[in-house]
């Protein structure tokens, strides 16, 4: 994914339904670049939801929860 398709995820991230799972790159978009996409891929802050074998991602919900402070981050 490039940079300019992260930044289209990140810009319809209000349309996402709960359920949906966007990758590293648009969750540190959303996060505003609190938290860096190796921190994401080595101690994530929530929970990783598997995608496929080698692809992780970050449920939309999750990150909305996060953001509004209803759930603590994972300890690292």
């Amino acid at each position: 994914m490039t940079a300019d398709d992260a930044l289209n995820a990140a810009s319809n991230f209000d349309r996402l339904p709960e359920d949906a799972v966007v990758n590293a790159k648009t969750a540190v978009i959303i996060l505003g670049g609190a938290v860096s996409e190796r921190t994401l891929r080595r101690a994530p802050p929530i929970t990783r939801r598997k995608i496929s074998q080698r692809r992780y991602g970050f449920r939309v919900g999750d990150l909305r929860a996060l953001i509004r402070g209803e759930i603590q981050p994972n300890a690292a």
